[in-house]
């Protein structure tokens, strides 16, 4: 089989030809292009390349690449151009180049080895691709979305904070609801009950000379006594009522917040040991002068003494119950006093059966009881609630089912000087 022969003329169009066609695609190529030769000068720009770079064709061929080589501070995540980057095939992203004007630009890059003229050396086809404002944008998408989640985050906090004075307004609306329920009730049970007590006392005075020495004298004198005791229990919850619908401060002074605790565990200490509970105390050392003038550390704050007594009283029956209902047979109650500021916080803290979130959310709500019927009335929690509002004082209740409850309550020390 013979080869056929170029004819050398045709030979020298061919290469006429071939060249011609490369340099119309160089020129037309929408990205920039430039080629090195082995020395690592530029041979060929192409009028993409002088449009980004700003430096016409006749500026940059026979120049070195580090004319390209940014001199100004580079953005971060970006490295300057180097002659290294060219000595092996590849792409490369997020390379810094240096503009005519001095403006740096981001381009990726892709290297292509060809070989030389002679065997000593090779040509790097350079191909740039601007992706400055594609970097831009990407920074001002991070940028945005930081904010962005800093808004939500400030949202959050903020749906947090209108939740909390939600349900802090809901609660008070249900105590002023309660307090004029209760103002009415105390007003028309009143006048009956002490009916009822005065006509059992007259007939168990006008009876005991007629019946006694008969068969139904102890019974009936049994039965006179539970009706006036129950008269007499029924008067007291009345005049809790009254205590809560109260606004006046007639009865107010300065008072000793250990001193007050004490007196609460004196009404309920017999109850307390016979359940074999243990009352620990962790006062903070403070001043001991109950007065206006009785400095920062001192535990007084201004009120009504038995009123703050009667809260007490209730967060360490409160308490016992919750020890009780473990069915343990003992327990233990932590009772600390500390001054915050203009502020004493006083902490009540159980170890008994704890409560769950939809009990904690209803504890402080009128005649909710978790007690068995006849066991409580479900007012302690309410009217203490009642009672801290009207001296601009707090009660906070933190509390998990089997790891027992700590209510916490901030008094201020002066609620006159808090408008």
């Amino acid at each position: 089989m013979q080869t056929r022969k170029l004819h050398p003329l045709r030979a020298v169009r061919s290469d006429h030809d071939g060249e011609a066609k490369f340099k119309a695609v160089f020129e037309c190529v929408s990205d920039a292009l430039i080629t090195l030769d082995s020395d690592g000068r530029i041979e060929l720009v192409n009028p993409a390349a002088e449009e980004m770079t700003g430096f016409l064709k006749s500026e940059l061929v026979g120049q070195p690449l580090s004319s390209l080589s940014p001199k100004a501070k580079l953005p971060s995540r970006t490295r300057a151009l180097a002659p290294e980057i060219f000595s092996s095939e590849g792409t490369y992203e997020d390379i810094a180049i240096e503009r005519k004007d001095g403006y740096p630009r981001v381009v990726d890059l892709s290297v292509r080895l060809m070989p030389g003229e002679n065997a000593e050396g090779s040509i790097s086809v350079v191909l740039f691709r601007d992706v400055t404002e594609k970097k831009r944008m990407e920074r001002e998408l991070i940028t945005k979305h930081s904010e962005l989640r800093n808004a939500f985050v400030e949202l959050e906090k903020m749906n947090s904070a209108l939740k909390a004075t939600q349900d802090t307004l809901v609660q008070a609306g249900k105590m002023a609801a309660l307090g004029e329920l209760a103002a009415g009730i105390a007003h028309e049970l009143n006048q009956p009950l002490m009916s009822i007590r005065g006509y059992a006392q007259e007939l168990e005075y006008g009876l005991s000379s007629v019946i006694k020495g008969t068969p139904v004298e102890g019974e009936a004198s049994v039965g006179f006594r539970e009706i006036i005791s129950g008269a007499d229990k029924m008067a007291k919850i009345i005049s809790h009522l009254r205590t809560f619908t109260r606004k006046s401060t007639e009865d107010f002074e300065w008072v000793d917040v250990r001193t007050t605790v004490e007196e609460a565990l004196k009404m309920v200490s017999r109850q307390l040991t016979s359940r074999g509970i243990e009352v620990v105390r962790d006062y903070e050392p403070m001043s001991d002068s109950a007065s206006a003038d009785a400095g920062k550390d001192s535990p007084c704050v201004y009120g009504n003494p038995l009123q703050l007594e009667q809260v007490f009283i209730n967060l360490t029956t409160n308490a016992r119950d919750a020890i009780e209902a473990t069915g343990r047979g003992s327990g233990k109650i932590t009772i600390s006093a500390r001054v915050e500021g203009l502020f004493v916080e006083v902490r009540f803290r159980d170890d008994g059966i704890g409560m769950g979130e939809k009990t904690k959310a209803k504890a402080f709500n009128p005649f909710f009881t978790t007690k068995e019927v006849g066991k409580g009335m479900g007012l302690g929690l309410s009217l203490s609630y009642g009672i801290l509002s009207k001296i601009h004082g707090s009660i906070q209740i933190q509390s998990e089912e089997g790891k027992g409850t700590e209510f916490v309550v901030r008094l201020p020390k002066d609620f006159r000087e808090l408008g």
